[in-house]
C-alpha cells in the first residue's frame, strides 16, 4: 500500500488525505453528538444532527474516492501524453 501512495501525483494526495480526514471529522462529531443527545445537548436536536452528518458521509466519500480518481487519471494522462 505505501508503494502505491508513494506512486501518485501530488495533487490527488491531497485530495485523498484531507478528504478522508474530513469524513473522520464527520464520524467523530456525529458520534460526539449522538452520545451527547440528552446529558450535554437538547436531544432531539442532537440526534438529527447526528444523523443528518452520518447520512452526509456515504455521498462525501464517494466525491472524495472519484475526485482523487479523476485527478490521478487525468494527470496520468497528462503525462502520457507529453512522452
Amino acid at each position: 500500500m505505501k508503494r502505491i501512495f508513494s506512486q501518485i501525483h501530488r495533487p490527488t494526495k491531497r485530495v485523498f488525505t484531507f478528504g478522508w480526514i474530513i469524513i473522520i471529522l464527520m464520524l467523530a462529531v456525529s458520534t460526539v453528538f449522538y452520545i451527547g443527545a440528552g446529558e450535554w445537548f437538547d436531544y432531539y436536536k442532537a440526534v438529527d444532527v447526528s444523523e443528518k452528518l452520518l447520512a452526509a458521509v456515504r455521498p462525501v466519500t464517494v466525491f472524495v474516492c472519484i475526485g482523487s480518481l479523476a485527478l490521478e487519471y487525468s494527470s496520468k494522462h497528462k503525462e502520457n501524453l507529453s512522452e
